[in-house]
């Protein structure tokens, strides 16, 4: 599958999140809880489909601290950090907050490959910024003191993911998704325990009623399995860099969802601010530094 289709629906997937996930937080699940379940899912999926696919070893010595500190930036850290902040601020806040994303694993990456960054490539992601807060800006998001608790945990869970799609690219050029998502989401799993099973335990599931049941499922199935398995995907073909200049349609994908959903509307200058976050975007894909090419091996 080409890799800007599987970044594309990535970004489409997390849209259709930042609509659902505030029906879901805090009336029926608080973040404790919706978290723990993501990482108790996909750990056991990945671990169900390994068994059906091409198995391979994983050396502990060499790799297993970095799948543990991959484990907790790309799965428990960030995705407590995401949900917790969405229970304090507004999401059209945590989506502005993002935006910082793609510039970390930018600064990251560039770190990573010792490479200067294009000019071209800063003024495009730069532009994209911009744009995608004049989008925002134009939905009335607002910044106020009831909010800043809640800004700043989905701010630290930006940062965490761009250190996560940095880190993980070392792992995807050793292991296949399935065998990097099993290990990272297990090591997840020990470390939201602590906070999220307690939290599980005290919630009436009797009174969750099906429609948002099937948005629970939604999160747990697409955004805790499919998108980790096309993000490792992705980041193997195309780099973290791309993989993180995509999260500028992810804030554009969202007002197109609350438009259809009639929760927001269009005007002339968001389409306008669209059309550029787009234009930006594919300029900057078109500049993200490329790698040496290497052979790797698992061990």
């Amino acid at each position: 599958m080409n890799v800007h289709l599987v970044l594309f629906l990535v970004s489409l997937f997390y849209g259709i999140l930042f609509s659902w996930a505030g029906e879901i937080m805090p009336r029926y699940l608080n973040a404790e809880t919706l978290v723990w379940m993501r990482v108790a899912f996909a750990t056991c999926a990945f671990h169900l489909i390994g068994f059906w696919g091409k198995s391979v070893s994983v050396n502990w010595k060499k790799h297993g601290l970095e799948l543990a500190i991959c484990g907790f930036f790309g799965t428990s850290a960030n995705m407590y950090l995401f949900f917790k902040g969405l229970q304090h601020t507004y999401p059209i806040n945590a989506a502005v907050l993002m935006l910082a994303t793609p510039l970390f694993v930018a600064l990251f990456d560039h770190l990573r490959l010792k490479v200067w960054p294009n000019w071209i490539f800063l003024l495009a992601l730069l532009t994209a910024a911009i744009a995608c807060l004049k989008l925002l800006t134009e939905s009335q998001h607002t910044f106020t003191s009831e909010t800043r608790k809640g800004d700043l945990f989905v701010f630290v869970n930006a940062v965490f993911y761009a250190v996560y799609l940095v880190r993980i690219k070392k792992l995807t050029a050793l292991y296949p998704p399935i065998t990097i998502n099993k290990w990272t989401f297990s090591f997840g799993l020990l470390f939201i325990t602590p906070i999220g099973i307690t939290s599980l335990l005290s919630t009436n599931f009797q009174a969750i009623p099906s429609p948002i049941w099937a948005k629970i499922a939604y999160i747990l199935i697409i955004m805790s399995f499919l998108v980790y398995f096309m993000n490792a995907y992705a980041i193997k073909i195309a780099g973290p860099t791309l993989t993180g200049i995509y999260i500028y349609l992810q804030p554009l994908l969202a007002t197109l969802i609350a438009f259809v959903l009639q929760t927001d509307s269009i005007s002339p200058m968001k389409i306008v601010w669209i059309l550029i976050v787009l234009l930006a975007t594919f300029i900057a894909t078109r500049k993200t530094p490329k790698p040496k090419m290497h052979v790797a091996s698992a061990n």
